[in-house]
């Protein structure tokens, strides 16, 4: 039986780069950044212009086989009618049956607990530490799930658990000691930043010493989605329910915001186009707050509010901070900055006769300040 939807974005696969493409509007100035569509009936990939660009906040390109042109009809519509009168003749119809939702794969436990060490050499464990003591520091990495990973040195592991408690994926990525993501540029002139996903890392590491991946692993690479929830959500689900939930973009944000702002609950989506009902339906009951990063003419932040608005109709209280928008330059907007760019810009560092309890706020900074009065934290009460 087909599945119920014949059309997705291609998956990525660990054995190099063959599963993304270039994006027709970016051209060859950034190679590699296009996931194209493909039949999951036929396995064959769509025509090369159905995709999305990686690159959403300074490209956004998207193009859908479900799009529906003024007057016209989808490419996933023609595909259908065009399959109507051999179905018709051939197949006995069967409406009462529901299609088979795919098998759950999830990484081992046992494989998460073991990335929970090593954080004397772990990069963003170190400046967890620098900014907010190491009791805060220890506190969030506990809270969040944050793993050491020896994919590249200093690397950490950011792992995703959803609401049932089964650990969906993990991103692994390499920050420098500013908290920035490490990136190098490649001789071909492209840009290469040092991000990737546990199971990929892990594949590759298995193929440096040609021994054979376990049966989870080649499961997870065929059938696992990478990351199907929200970063945090664990944590998130524990907190009560009438503290605002702040939902950002990228999973350091979220953590760099519980550490200065432990009056929120803050979790990530991973993706500017991540952001949907079914990723954030566990937390339908709270408030939410969203804080998109930043970009040239408020394109972010204009996908995010016109997805409120549609979350909105759909039961949610939602609403998104243009906190952003108000408080970063043309060239900081350029970049993609987000609040944890802006926070770590301006924090002076952890004072070492500076001691409060983390339900507290983390002493005194005027960008704090502004942030809290600029989403409605009553800085007073402080």
């Amino acid at each position: 039986m087909a599945p119920p939807y014949r059309f997705a974005l291609q998956p990525y696969r660990y054995r190099g780069t063959h599963t993304r493409h270039d994006c027709p509007a970016c051209g060859n100035q950034h190679r590699n950044t296009f996931a194209r569509f493909v039949d999951k009936a036929t396995g064959e990939l769509l025509p090369a212009h159905f995709g999305r660009c990686n690159r959403e906040d300074r490209c956004g390109y998207f193009a859908s086989p479900y799009h529906k042109p003024p007057g016209g009809t989808s490419y996933a519509e023609d595909i259908r009618n065009q399959c109507l009168p051999f179905l018709k003749g051939r197949v006995r119809q069967t409406p009462q049956m529901a299609p088979t939702a795919p098998p759950v794969v999830s990484v081992p436990e046992e494989v998460v607990q073991r990335s929970f060490a090593g954080y004397s050499r772990n990069q963003f464990a170190r400046l967890l530490t620098v900014h907010f003591g190491a009791g805060v520091a220890k506190d969030l990495l506990r809270k969040f799930e944050i793993g050491t990973s020896a994919h590249w040195p200093g690397a950490c592991v950011f792992w995703l658990r959803d609401e049932r408690g089964r650990v969906r994926g993990g991103q692994v990525v390499l920050f420098d000691a500013d908290g920035h993501t490490v990136k190098t540029v490649r001789p071909d002139g492209t840009i290469k930043r040092y991000t990737s996903w546990f199971h990929t890392a892990l594949g590759q590491a298995i193929d440096r010493r040609k021994e054979t991946h376990p049966d989870w692993l080649i499961a997870y690479d065929l059938h696992g989605a990478k990351s199907p929830c929200l970063f945090g959500l664990t944590q998130a689900l524990q907190a009560p329910h009438t503290r605002i939930v702040a939902v950002v973009e990228a999973p350091k944000t979220a953590v760099l915001g519980a550490g200065f702002f432990p009056q929120y609950t803050w979790v990530a989506v991973n993706a500017l186009s991540y952001l949907n009902a079914e990723r954030i339906a566990p937390l339908k009951s709270r408030y939410i707050l969203l804080f998109p990063d930043a970009s040239l003419e408020g394109r972010a932040f204009q996908r995010w509010q016109d997805k409120a608005q549609e979350l909105q109709k759909a039961g949610f209280r939602i609403d998104v901070s243009d906190y952003l928008e108000q408080h970063t330059t043309e060239e900081q907007q350029a970049t993609g900055y987000d609040l944890g760019d802006l926070l770590l810009a301006e924090w002076p560092g952890y004072p070492p006769n500076w001691d409060v309890p983390h339900n507290e706020s983390p002493g005194e900074c005027s960008i704090l300040n502004d942030f809290a009065v600029g989403i409605g934290y009553p800085v007073a009460a402080h």
